[in-house]
């Protein structure tokens, strides 16, 4: 079927060279009959083959019709970014007027996903043929995905203006404003401004952020005067507060204009119109005198109207204060820590700060501290505004503890309040992520939009990678129309215009190539390949291990094996930083287990310097997964290698070095071995020689628990009863007090309570150190202390326990003598001064239970009672008491 389609196709072709057929020929009738040869070659699975012939034929016929359609959409179903033949193709069309061919093109194109080349050949054919309705439709298509088309969006909004649907207007000027930005047209920049002052004036924050990037792109003179369009607004409004940030803002832009200075004056007064004081203050704030700095005088004029009587006011030492009189020039205040203090107007508007009575130190100081804590918790949305406007509606958490802790929560209570409190700012509309840090938030005056929310965790995130995952957040939450994905993305699209190829380069372009082939108009007008990067790179090792995102580094790895010729050799040398078996997978299907055997080989003879991946690779053999790899290797070789490396990592453990990941490493090969019981299963297949190798490299692993050996010499001594062991073997029971006797039951409970604190305890206490680093500031910060006091016990209990553990001898009660009183037996003695018989139960200390008779082989009673027989007569006294026993009995107890 396949061989009879392209030799069909390869009629066509030669057909439509040698007729010549003309393109007005052409009908979206026969046009279709290529859509339907199109499905026939997906169907059969051939389109590298077609497409390989038609570009071939392209070569000598470039205008080919039946070429560029079929070459054009086999990339498109391929999802290759070259779509270079479906643009000639459209274009020979439109310039012969073929409309409905054009329209039948493009609706195709656009199957495969949005594309602007067909949305705006669309808009040509339905502008010719005088369509509206489908016209305007592809228009909002359009900007959807051209995120530098701004005139489209411009007549939108005027559109909707029109029509009187205002909202709907103003959601597009707001669009085409930032898109004129960015092409730095100023005259349709303010024409839009002045629209949306008209109708949207309350909108403040977005008007700052506009200006804030006028100024940023186009230069302070033209913020300026966006700024001076919007102090009107304001003024009209009676807004004085928002009038005066607006003069401020210009302040900064022209600091010595006077024509500021007196609009500031000119607010203020009509601010406290009803205050008779205000001249006044203004005179002693020198407002209005141009030696003085408006912002200061401005802060100074604040100070002054605000201290009135009954007003509250905070001093750095004295903390919270209420004005109780105001005499002439001073001021009698009561603070926390000093009543009735006498201050002077000059030292008062130096070192006090004025305070509103919705301040959140105010609050903290007139109001009971378990009522307010309770309200904080109660009313975590209250409480953050609270605290966010007492700050000039920003703070960082290191900020907010600080005024918290301990004055209102305690803090074990903080820890929790202070992530429930991230959590409602990170999910909340009210507030923001800081751009410029990430613990810092801030409190909006109108709601903040997810997407812009998002703009400012990518703006905040300083690591390149991690900046990576933002991305995938903000398109799988809001998608790519929002004009903060325009710079969001540019980011990474500007990368690629370096020159030298590096790991952000290669990440850039291939978090690009993934969307641009789900979404193909992000494609940055770039057709070069992954191989042509791939050339570019100087150290390939290195570089892949820099891409520190594990899903570039699995992309990575995909684009290696289908661009790159010699790839199993670049896997090969990949594979000790991917440690991924889908390395290993992939080279077995590509039938190459002579590079893998040679890989493995290299790595267990190097086995000291590449640990990790002698353990991945072990597991893979030892799995039988692979038996055509599995044969090469000899199960003994791969069980002594990776207990050497056991070895080697209690050893670099104790001696300090690179603690954490040999800690990580020897818990998984210790897992690997003995909790998966691996090795015993081995014992039943190995040989007796076999097993006096690997015995006695386990004897020689000093760290290693003595009970994990004695269950493997009781294992090989089953299977070979004869096996000699060359040690000297312990006694069943042991008196000696080196190691702990116990139970085998209590021995794991308490393996489960180690096991317990290394891998719930401790990473959490890690979690909390981490959190608590990230509040800055360690000298004073409590929860950091207290984590790492609680870091420092659970490393003491884990300590003792795993010395308790490691030094341990556990019995059975096949193991107990039952001929003298000794460590699980059951005795039964009679007192000579009652005549009553009394039982105990001889355990170990973890095994302690006074209350029901169970006592320690090393409490003081029961040293007396050991090695006693039955029959014999006990006399001894502890703390001056004298006991006498008859020993009646002396059974195994049960444990």
């Amino acid at each position: 079927m396949s061989h009879e389609l392209i030799a069909k196709i390869e009629q066509m072709l030669h057909e439509e060279k040698w007729t010549r057929t003309a393109i007005s020929a052409y009908t979206v009738t026969l046009i279709k009959e290529l859509d339907a040869l199109l499905s026939q070659i997906v169907e059969s699975g051939i389109q590298n083959e077609v497409k390989e012939l038609c570009d071939q034929h392209l070569v000598e016929s470039k205008n080919s019709i039946i070429a560029l359609y079929l070459s054009g959409f086999i990339s498109l179903e391929r999802q290759l970014l070259d779509d270079t033949n479906l643009v000639k193709l459209v274009n020979l069309f439109a310039q012969n007027i073929k409309w409905q061919i054009v329209e039948h093109i493009g609706l195709q194109m656009l199957n495969f996903g949005e594309n602007k080349f067909a949305l705006r050949s669309l808009l040509d054919c339905y502008k010719n043929e005088a369509l509206n309705d489908k016209f305007l439709e592809i228009e909002e298509r359009l900007i959807k995905v051209d995120i530098e088309e701004a005139d489209i969006v411009y007549n939108l909004a005027q559109k909707f203006e029109k029509e009187k649907n205002i909202e709907k207007a103003v959601d597009y000027y707001k669009k085409g404003i930032h898109r004129y930005i960015h092409k730095k047209n100023f005259n349709r920049i303010r024409e839009i401004w002045l629209k949306l002052l008209e109708f949207a004036p309350q909108e403040s924050e977005y008007f700052h952020q506009v200006e804030s990037k006028v100024a940023k792109n186009l230069g302070l003179e033209k913020a300026g005067q966006l700024l001076e369009d919007l102090y009107p607004v304001f003024v009209r409004a009676k807004d004085w507060d928002q009038a005066i940030e607006v003069q401020l803002r210009l302040n900064e832009y022209e600091p010595k204009s006077p024509q500021i200075r007196r609009e500031i004056v000119d607010c203020v007064r009509k601010k406290y119109e009803n205050n008779p004081k205000t001249d006044e203050y203004i005179r002693l704030s020198n407002l209005n005198d141009s030696w003085k700095n408006l912002t200061d005088a401005l802060e100074d004029f604040k100070k002054q109207i605000a201290y009135e009587k009954g007003n509250f006011v905070f001093h750095k030492a004295w903390g919270v204060g209420r004005i109780r009189e105001v005499r002439d020039q001073e001021y009698v205040i009561d603070f926390e820590t000093k009543r009735n203090q006498l201050m002077g107007q000059k030292m008062a508007v130096e070192a006090l700060q004025s305070l509103a009575r919705d301040d959140i130190r105010v609050i903290i100081a007139t109001t009971k501290r378990e009522d307010l804590a309770k309200r904080l918790k109660s009313e975590l949305d209250w409480g953050l505004k609270t605290l966010l406007r007492s700050f000039g509606n920003k703070a960082d958490m290191k900020m907010i503890k600080a005024i918290l802790v301990p004055k209102v929560l305690e803090e074990r209570e903080w820890t929790s309040w202070g992530t429930s409190a991230r959590n409602h700012m990170k999910e909340s509309q009210d507030f923001a992520i800081s751009p410029d840090h990430q613990d810092e938030y801030l409190l909006r005056t109108q709601p903040i939009s997810l997407d812009e929310k998002l703009f400012n965790k990518f703006k905040a995130e300083k690591d390149f990678f991690k900046r990576i995952d933002v991305v995938e957040e903000f398109i799988e939450k809001v998608g790519y129309e929002s004009d903060y994905f325009t710079e969001i993305f540019s980011v990474f699209t500007n990368v690629l215009k370096s020159t030298k190829v590096t790991e952000e380069v290669i990440a850039s372009f291939l978090l690009i190539q993934k969307h641009a082939k789900a979404y193909p108009f992000l494609n940055p007008n770039s057709n070069k390949t992954f191989l042509e990067y791939y050339q570019q790179i100087d150290d390939v090792v290195a570089l892949f291990k820099n891409l520190s995102n594990q899903k570039i580094r699995t992309v990575f790895l995909q684009q290696v094996r289908l661009w790159v010729p010699e790839w199993e050799q670049v896997f090969t040398r990949l594979y000790t930083i991917s440690l991924s078996p889908v390395v290993i997978e992939d080279l077995l299907t590509a039938n190459r287990p002579d590079l893998v055997v040679k890989l493995f080989e290299e790595l267990i003879e190097r086995h000291k310097d590449h640990r990790e991946s002698v353990f991945e690779a072990a597991k893979i053999l030892l799995s039988g997964d692979f038996p055509i790899i599995t044969t090469k290797f000899n199960p003994e070789k791969l069980f002594i290698t990776l207990i050497h490396d056991l070895d080697l990592t209690y050893r670099d453990v104790n001696n300090k070095k690179d603690v954490t990941d040999n800690k990580r490493l020897n818990k998984q090969i210790h897992n690997f071995l003995f909790k998966e019981n691996r090795l015993l299963t081995f014992v039943d297949q190995a040989s007796e020689e076999s097993l006096k190798r690997i015995y006695s490299l386990v004897q020689d692993v000093r760290d290693l628990n003595p009970n994990i050996k004695l269950e493997l010499k009781q294992k090989i001594s089953t299977r070979f009863p004869s096996f000699h062991f060359n040690e000297v073997e312990a006694p069943k029971v042991v008196s000696s007090r080196k190691g702990i006797l116990a139970t085998l039951k209590m021995f794991n409970t308490k393996k489960k309570e180690l096991q317990n604190i290394l891998e719930v305890e401790v990473p959490k206490n890690s979690k909390e150190i981490a959190s608590a680093l990230a509040l800055g500031d360690l000298k004073e910060n409590a929860e950091y202390h207290a984590a790492k006091e609680r870091q420092t016990i659970l490393n003491a209990n884990a300590t003792n326990l795993t010395k308790e553990l490691d030094s341990a001898i556990v019995l059975e009660p096949k193991d107990v003598d039952t001929s003298k009183i000794s460590f699980g037996t059951m005795v039964t003695i009679k007192s000579a001064e009652t005549g009553k018989e009394e039982r105990y139960t001889i355990l170990g200390p973890w095994e302690s239970d006074p209350s029901n008779n169970v006592i320690s082989y090393l409490s003081p009673f029961a040293d007396r009672l050991l090695n006693a027989k039955v029959g014999d007569n006990l006399k001894f006294t502890i703390n001056e008491r004298l006991y006498q026993f008859n020993v009646l009995r002396i059974e195994v107890a049960d444990f």
